[in-house]
């Protein structure tokens, strides 16, 4: 069969692409070759750590944003130690200091001098606070310590390794000679060669990979086929644990005494069983930083004569005015701090009970830092610090002002003040206490803090409600608080019968008279039987009744009984 002219031209030139020349041979492979050479050249590449002139930190293998600086000492920035070690840290710009609390110390490290204070004393501290470009800086020097950390600067390197010694860390021992790489693959430019037996910490794993340091203060990825599980470096324990006073373990029965301007006569107080500490309103915040002190050394010596511990009370006169200028001030929360400390040496006190109450909720971190500047100095003698706070709710001056949860973490106790459910403010007659809305309070108050630093407030007294209607058929109600005993003088006198409401687990009476209605839910054996009940139900460290005078003389040896 013959063939056209076109035929034969398509033959020829399939033929040729069939067979290509050593020209497109050598081009491919030339392709292959750089392809190659882009991917896998850094593999070979030796890179470096930090390629800047700025000092990197790197806290527990983590890369963080802000960078130090070296000037005789390493210093940190601020933002970091607040970010990542200390949130409690403060900076008072109205001062210009840094302020350290913790357990049992509390540090004044004003910017530009080394002089400062330690425990509010004068100290000397080896570098100064730094103020550069609008940033502070601390010198590392002193975070070793107070935070119980291992900070290690690496100038070869450039960076900064920061460990929390009170965080475990795995161990590691290389089994071949490897490379450490800068990235979680082998492509990757590679920092130093690893030796075989050499020890690392394993600070992360990442994609089959681990994030090590060296001794040397060098970082990277190593692949976690070439490294041996070695030791955990356990956790170092923060010195000695501070344990707060606690009678032998019982229950705490605590009992606030009313010594406002004069203090009751120890010897007509009468038989208290199973109190064991007393808490009188001894002191009260003024203007300008001054306490206003009306504590008697003789009810401090009967006290301890009878084995019982005095914690003084410290109120802020619930002014949210003077309270917010205090609060924000350093220099006022620190002179009124030395003034709580020079009454608690003068009277021997055992602690102090800090009753701030009717604050303007701006001021909630405030009262925070506050108490953490005076507890490690109260720790420092070995005296308790506890406080009062309310059950949670709406009420921003009464309640939203406390961060329970952190004044939780400073205190050793936290009297929970269960009454004033109604009262003055309340346009309906109701128990100042009753036992269901005591414990729905302590159930939300337990997400917040711990059941063993809770101490149950309890009221010795009830309210005597009168509901009446006006000349426009209004209703009016208005309510007096009574103590025990007039209550039940009250009771006695108008031959009123008791009887007990299941709503509010408490004995109830109502008198109608001249047109008036009498209502009053008791406080009596019964309703503090329960409390205590609700205490125990919960685990809570114990029992405060507000206030002693309140009291009749049985209430001690039931309090007692059920504790």
């Amino acid at each position: 069969m013959s063939t056209t002219p076109l035929q034969e031209d398509l033959s020829r030139v399939s033929k040729r692409t069939k067979k290509p020349g050593p020209v497109y041979l050598i081009f491919a492979l030339a392709f292959l070759f750089c392809v190659g050479l882009y991917f896998f050249y850094p593999a070979f590449e030796q890179g470096t750590l930090n390629p800047t002139s700025e000092i990197h930190i790197y806290y527990m293998g983590q890369k963080v944003e802000e960078t130090a600086f070296y000037e005789d000492e390493l210093y940190l920035p601020f933002t970091f130690v607040k970010e990542y070690l200390d949130p409690h840290i403060q900076w008072d710009e109205n001062t210009k200091q840094v302020i350290i609390t913790t357990t049992k110390e509390v540090l004044h490290l004003p910017v530009g001098t080394t002089e400062g204070l330690y425990n509010l004393e004068p100290y000397s501290f080896t570098y100064p606070v730094l103020e550069k470009e609008g940033k502070i800086y601390l010198p590392a020097e002193p975070l070793n310590k107070y935070y119980f950390l291992d900070v290690k600067y690496f100038a070869e390197e450039q960076v900064v390794a920061v460990h929390d010694l009170k965080q475990p860390i795995q161990e590691g021992i290389i089994l071949n000679p490897t490379k450490l790489r800068l990235k979680p693959h082998t492509v990757s430019p590679w920092l130093v060669q690893l030796n075989k037996d050499q020890k690392v910490s394993i600070m992360r794993e990442e994609k089959g990979w681990y994030w090590v340091e060296t001794s040397d203060g060098l970082m990277g990825y190593v692949d976690e086929r070439k490294v041996e599980l070695g030791q955990i470096r356990l956790a170092e324990i923060d010195k000695e644990e501070y344990l707060p006073w606690n009678p032998l373990g019982e229950k705490i029965l605590l009992t606030w005494e009313g010594a406002w301007g004069t203090t009751p006569d120890p010897n007509k107080i009468g038989d208290i069983t199973g109190v064991q500490v007393l808490s009188p309103t001894w002191f009260s915040l003024q203007e300008n930083g001054l306490v206003n002190n009306t504590a008697d050394l003789a009810y401090v010596k009967w006290a301890h004569a009878t084995g019982r511990q005095v914690w003084g009370l410290f109120d802020n006169s619930f002014d949210p005015d003077l309270t917010h200028v205090f609060l924000n001030d350093a220099s006022l929360r620190a002179k009124v701090i030395k003034q709580i400390l020079t009454y608690v040496d003068l009277y021997n006190l055992d602690g102090i009970n800090l009753d701030f109450e009717n604050m303007y909720l701006k001021d909630k971190d405030a009262y925070v830092q506050f108490v953490r500047e005076l507890a490690p100095l109260l720790r420092e003698k070995d005296r308790v610090i506890s406080l009062d706070v309310t059950f949670i709710s709406q009420s921003e001056n009464w309640s939203l002002v406390y961060d329970r949860q952190k004044l939780g973490e400073v205190v050793d106790y936290m009297m929970v003040m269960a009454y004033d459910e109604h009262g003055t403010f309340s346009s309906r007659a109701g128990s100042v206490s009753s036992l269901p809305w005591v414990e729905k309070g302590i159930q939300a108050i337990l997400e917040q803090v711990p059941n063993k630093k809770i101490i149950l407030g309890v009221p010795l007294y009830t309210r005597l409600w009168e509901e009446s209607y006006d000349e426009n058929g209004k209703l009016v109600v208005k309510s007096q608080a009574l103590s025990m005993e007039r209550a039940q003088k009250w009771l006695k006198e108008n031959k009123v019968q008791i009887q007990e409401d299941q709503a509010t687990g408490q004995n109830y009476a109502e008198l109608k008279k001249d047109g008036v209605v009498y209502k009053m839910w008791l406080e009596d054996e019964l309703s503090l039987s329960r409390r205590v009940e609700l205490m125990k139900k919960y685990r809570l460290a114990g029992i405060a009744t507000w206030m002693r005078s309140y009291a009749t003389d049985e209430v001690w040896p039931v309090l007692a009984d059920c504790l």
